[in-house]
């Protein structure tokens, strides 16, 4: 069986990169999964400097570096996307090799 250390982590791009070390400061995004007309909105960006992109959460997702949570706002869903103790790893390995 294969444990968390042993899957490999994945190289993510400088933006997928600066777009996490913005997650890890506490910062988390939401995003309406209600169909409704706010289907799809992410809310919380408006905090981060960088250039973000859908494809940026996409990609981390599928990369299992995100833990997400849904939460009702006046009957409204949606999904809390954090990062996760896998993705606060990633950045530990991503910030030793930058410095070697």
């Amino acid at each position: 069986m294969m444990t968390s250390s042993s899957i490999p982590m994945p190289k993510l791009t400088d933006e997928q990169l600066e777009f996490a070390l913005w997650l890890s400061k506490g910062n988390s995004l939401f995003l309406c999964s209600e169909i409704c007309s706010e289907f799809g909105n992410v809310d919380g960006i408006e905090t981060f400097n960088g250039h973000f992109q859908k494809r940026t959460l996409f990609r981390l997702k599928r990369e299992g570096l995100l833990t997400e949570t849904t939460i009702f706002e006046m009957g409204i869903r949606w999904q809390k996307l954090s990062l996760n103790q896998r993705g606060k790893q990633l950045l530990t390995n991503s910030e030793v090799k930058a410095h070697a």
